[in-house]
């Protein structure tokens, strides 16, 4: 679900690709904004990226 958070999903778009409710994903997605201290999604993101739980990929 974080990968698909950085790539700028929506709630309903991750829903979808993880066979998940919408609100399932909602509550997920505010877990992981709460895991990372963080008030966006972005911010979440960005703390991901620094602690090394996602690799900045480079375009091709």
């Amino acid at each position: 679900m974080l990968y698909l958070l950085l790539e700028g999903h929506s709630s309903r778009a991750i829903s979808d690709k993880l066979f998940l409710s919408e609100e399932t994903t909602k509550t997920h997605v505010s877990a992981i904004i709460r895991a990372f201290g963080a008030k966006t999604r972005l911010q979440a993101v960005l703390a991901a990226g620094r602690y090394g739980y996602v690799k900045p990929s480079r375009p091709s």
